[in-house]
């Protein structure tokens, strides 16, 4: 075969090139004649195929190839060539731009790296185009920056591995390289290359092992790196080697592992280091969702006792915690977990040698998983008994009478002294005659030291009655209220868009009343975005406005409010070692109450510390400051955190949010959920606890409703508890977990209320159309009534007659024309066996419309789900009605965990009257079907009620969901588990669905208690009384 000459190479491109101008053929063929005959051809080849796809990206491919082949080789020629291909599916522009660059682009390369350069943009492309023209037009400038070429290409060799999992953490490996590298080279000096090396073949390890998780451990070394210094010779090595052993488990738990053990070992020390990853050990042995879980709420525990410890004693105090857990763990592993995440609560009111008889004890108490867990986390009343009887700390009782008397002096009130648990529920903050203290403290060793802290506790608590923090109607709350009003501008939240029930309106309505009543901080906080927040800011804000006026109102006890100032300040954590969450909040509290951000925090936040000292220097750091700067402070704080200036680079938000993403994804994701929940909560406590002012606000956050709408990363992302009505009731169940093998203690929150009235034009509907079916029903319920009957005289509608009443109707009628048309005697029960309760689903999913006759949508619409189901309620109703068993009705729906909605339509001992039917003409679909939770409420109630038999029947249209549910085998799990505890407790559940699709799940659920599946839905008003006949016969 002869070799192609400029004439052939002119004939193949106008073929192949339709729509090129004869001159660009003729410039493409002398530029393609200097190349060898096979790189001619393969040239060629790639051209025509790109053509195929973009005939501007075919001419500048084929332009730029006689300058590119001088770098690379024809293997490389065709990966060059097919990533511009892969960025003409994207954009043709993109390829044109991609092969004009390239030349320049590969001079500037390393010979070497070229390769493995195009082989990483090539497997980025695959999945995103963008992303690798990004990464190839900045190879060049990035592996400058690393500088070793040996480091440069095991950075290029690691982030290959990486894009065959994820593109974008490939990206961000290689882009963040060079910083981070140059970081270990800095804090380490010239003794890091081996690190370096170590930690470069630990990374790859992560890529080939874990894939993305590689780049978010990668992203995570410069926090080690600044506190390399302060460590032992040796501790990262072993560090970086037990992350290592953990990449054999799971490369989620791994990346875990290295984040919380690497803050382990530079808030506490080796020592403590050691034994907490011997309690990691531990925890590992019982699967990666629980090790998960562990790893991920450690560097929070850790913090807050490092914190308790202060600066000089943060090692010896964790050290301590974690060698009593560790005796703990050779007994009882499960106990020692717990005992560890409760220690930062329990050393609030005790000491280390209390905690320690504390915790010993715990492990006598029961060898139930749920009793331990409820000691551990001081949620049972013998646990906290049991914290509060061992000797130690100085108890309000003991001193109650001093500090009345110090107080009285140091203000000329006269004020009384209450522990914080006298406070009743739905009080008021303060009534201005009595100030509230915590029960005992235990803050210090010496009870001289804990009373200097109580007399400051005592001070602010009355501070803030004669500084009048609690004013109504004063000219800076009704200044504040309105700017606050200008601010953020009333808005009607989606999730209120969508609704238009009454319930919410009612509900706004009554929290407009209560702000008119009068103009205070309760009444302002509302107006905020996310009022949950804004109370938070305020508490903060308002207590450096306190704290700052009794400084200089009362120079006496300035050396106490000194000493406690610098007791907060030993206790202030690390600020690069907080959870990005807790950083604001944070520096506000040392500006407002240690009298300024400490070194650290200046140098990680400069502005933001800035901004936050000019507000409190203009609003609240002067004698003339009121309540209404404080409210105003708020404001300007609750903007700056929303809109506030970023001091970090944005590499390190990007790292964090790709942490989010993957916590949620791959094989970490067994357990990211309950484990983000767990830490967020404990750093919520942890928030409380430093700041031991903190305690008189917990009632302002009852008063308003959380809006996750708008800075959702200040809670961390918790599904938050919605307020309650004025009538609402809340109740806390556990929630079966099959992951664990265990309860999750008070897990699920109740918000009990009445339903929402409708109209009784729907009950009257149902008795019209089913009024045939009504009077058969009720006949033949009436024929299930025992014989222990009793006659009852002078009723509207009865069995039979009242023949004495008959008579005065006919003498009235003859001589007064004042008639009594009570003539009915009626038989009802003197004592009812049967007890029953219907529990109905009112999730969106009842919204379906079921139709006989599908094909003809407007002639007969057919009916939703909810409405068949209430149809039914008012048949069972008039049956029951009947034969005299005592019934109640309950619907129910949730948002998340904390949020379940528990609607009363008819409660037991109530009677059928307009207003129930009002309810049942209310009842209407809304969200999700935590059925777990619903069933234990209903189950609780019904075991209330005296009666031999009792029957709890649930109504619903398939299997439970909810967003934080878990999967469906967790949701079936828990609904089962509830199922069968309503049975130990006497009582009969019986199921109701129309799911004929899951049955295997549906037997699964419900195949130890009762249940039917009905195919013909539009049938279930007419078979539920049979159904219940059935049951009670």
């Amino acid at each position: 075969m002869s070799e192609p000459n400029e004439s052939d190479v002119k004939k193949t491109l106008k073929k192949h090139l339709k729509g090129a101008t004869a001159s660009t053929i003729e410039s493409i063929a002398k530029r393609l004649g200097i190349l060898p005959s096979e790189r001619l051809l393969l040239t060629t080849d790639i051209g025509i195929t790109l053509a195929t796809a973009s005939l501007r990206a075919a001419i500048e491919f084929l332009k730029a190839a006689p300058e590119v082949s001088r770098f690379i080789d024809s293997s490389d020629l065709r990966v060059w060539g097919e990533v511009g291909r892969r960025l003409c599916g994207t954009s043709a522009d993109a390829a044109c731009d991609f092969f004009q660059a390239s030349k320049p682009t590969l001079e500037e390369i390393p010979e070497n790296m070229r390769s493995a350069v195009l082989k990483l943009i090539s497997k980025q492309a695959a999945l995103s185009a963008n992303t690798a023209f990004e990464c190839f037009k900045e190879a060049p400038d990035i592996i400058a920056r690393i500088g070793r070429p040996e480091t440069a290409m095991t950075v290029l060799n690691t982030c290959l591995e990486l894009a065959r999992h994820s593109v974008k953490h490939s990206y961000d490996l290689f882009t963040t390289a060079p910083s981070v590298l140059n970081t270990l080279k800095s804090e380490i000096g010239n003794t890091g290359d081996d690190l370096i090396s170590r930690v470069l073949a630990l990374t790859s390890a992560f890529a080939f092992k874990s894939g993305g998780t590689a780049a978010e451990f990668f992203a995570e070394l410069p926090v080690l790196a600044r506190k390399s210094t302060s460590l032992k010779e040796g501790s990262i090595e072993k560090l970086l080697n037990n992350t290592e052993s953990y990449l054999d488990r799971s490369g989620g738990v791994a990346l875990q592992y290295f984040k919380a053990a690497s803050r382990v070992l530079s808030i506490a020390g080796e020592d403590a280091f050691d034994r907490w990853t011997a309690l990691a050990h531990l925890v590992a042995l019982q699967g990666n969702a629980a090790s998960y879980h562990f790893m991920k709420a450690s560097p929070q525990i850790v913090a807050d006792l490092a914190a308790r410890g202060g600066k000089s004693k943060r090692g010896q105090l964790v050290s301590a915690v974690l060698e009593i857990v560790e005796a703990i763990g050779k007994l009882n592993s499960l106990a020692a977990i717990e005992c560890f995440k409760a220690s930062p609560i329990a050393l609030t009111s005790a000491s280390v040698g209390q905690f320690r008889e504390w915790a010993l004890r715990g492990i006598d108490v029961s060898t139930d998983v749920r009793k331990t867990q409820a000691y551990y986390a001081l949620e049972s009343k013998g646990s906290q008994e049991a914290l509060f009887r061992i000797e130690g700390g100085l108890t309000l009782d003991s001193v109650a009478q001093t500090l009345r008397m110090y107080v009285e002096g140091l203000t000329g009130r006269s004020l009384a002294i209450a522990p914080l648990a006298s406070i009743p529920d739905e009080s008021k903050l303060s009534d201005g005659k009595t100030i509230y203290l915590p029960s005992v403290v235990a803050e210090f060793e010496g009870e001289a030291d804990n009373f200097r802290l109580f007399k400051v506790l005592a001070a602010h608590a009355a501070g803030q009655i004669e500084f009048e923090t609690y004013a109504i109607n004063s000219a800076g709350a009704r200044a504040a209220l309105a700017e606050v009003k200008a601010a953020f501008p009333k808005r009607q939240p989606p999730s209120e868009a969508a609704s238009s029930s009454s319930e919410e309106a009612s509900k706004k309505q009554r929290r407009k009343r209560k702000i008119d009543e009068g103009i205070g901080f309760g009444s302002v906080l509302p107006h905020f975005p996310n009022p949950d927040l804004a109370t938070r800011l305020f508490t903060t804000i308002e207590n450096g406005r306190v704290d700052y006026l009794l400084r200089a109102a009362y120079r006496g006890i300035r050396r106490d409010l000194d000493f406690v100032r610098l007791r907060l300040l030993e206790r202030r954590p690390d600020i690069d070692m907080m959870v990005a969450e807790m950083i604001p909040m944070e520096l506000l509290f040392q500006i407002a109450l240690c009298g300024g951000a400490t070194e650290s925090a200046r140098r990680a936040f400069p502005t933001t510390v800035s901004q936050l000292e000019r507000i409190m220097s203009e609003q609240i750091f002067h004698e003339r400051a009121d309540i209404g700067d404080s409210l105003i402070a708020t404001r300007r704080v609750y903007d700056l955190f929303v809109e506030g200036p970023r001091d970090r680079d944005d590499s390190s938000n990007e790292s964090s949010e790709a942490n989010e993403k993957s916590d949620s994804s791959g094989d970490e994701a067994e357990g990211a959920d309950p484990s983000s929940e767990q830490s967020q909560e404990t750093a919520k406590q942890s928030e409380v606890h430093d700041d031991p002012f903190s305690f008189w606000s917990s009632g302002v956050s009852q008063e308003v409703t959380p809006d996750t709408e708008e800075l959702s990363e200040m809670h961390g992302g918790e599904s938050v508890e919605q307020d309650l009505d004025k009538n609402d009731r809340a109740f806390y169940y556990d929630e079966w977990d099959r992951e664990l093998g265990d309860y999750r203690t008070r897990w699920c929150r109740i918000i009990e209320r009445q339903n929402t009235r409708g109209s009784r034009g729907f009950v009257e509907l149902v008795r019209s159309r089913y009024s045939g079916v009504i009077s058969s029903i009720r006949y033949q319920f009436q024929l299930l009534r025992p014989e222990n009957l009793r006659r009852i005289r002078g009723e509207i509608d009865g069995e039979d007659y009242d023949l004495q009443a008959v008579i005065d109707y006919a003498l009235d009628m003859r001589s007064t024309g004042l008639i009594d048309d009570r003539l009915y005697t009626r038989k009802l029960r003197r004592e009812r066996d049967v007890t029953v309760s219907f529990l109905l689903d009112m999730s969106s999913s009842t919204a379906r419309t079921i139709s006989r006759q599908p094909n003809k949508p407007y002639t007969q619409p057919g009916q939703r789900i909810i409405d068949i189901e209430k149809e039914g309620l008012v048949l069972m109703s008039e049956a029951l009605e009947a034969v005299g068993d005592s019934y109640s009705m309950q619907g129910f729906t949730s948002e998340g965990r904390r949020n379940v909605k528990f609607f009363i339509i008819k409660d037991f001992g109530e009677s059928y009257s307009s207003d129930v039917e009002r309810r049942i003409g209310g009842i209407t679909y809304q969200n999700n079907t935590r059925l777990g939770a619903a069933i234990r409420h209903a189950a609780d109630r019904l075991s209330k009620q005296q009666a031999r038999t009792k029957l709890l029947i649930i109504l619903s249209d398939g299997r439970p969901y909810d967003h934080d549910y878990g999967d469906s085998r967790y949701a079936r799990e828990d609904t089962r588990m509830a199922l069968r505890h309503a049975r130990l407790d006497g009582i009969t559940p019986f199921c109701i669905t129309i799911d004929r699709e899951s049955e295997d799940q549906l037997r699964d659920m419900y195949g130890e208690v009762g249940y039917t599946i009905i195919d013909d839905v539009l049938s279930l008003p007419e078979r539920l009384p049979g159904i219940y006949s059935r049951l009670t016969t």
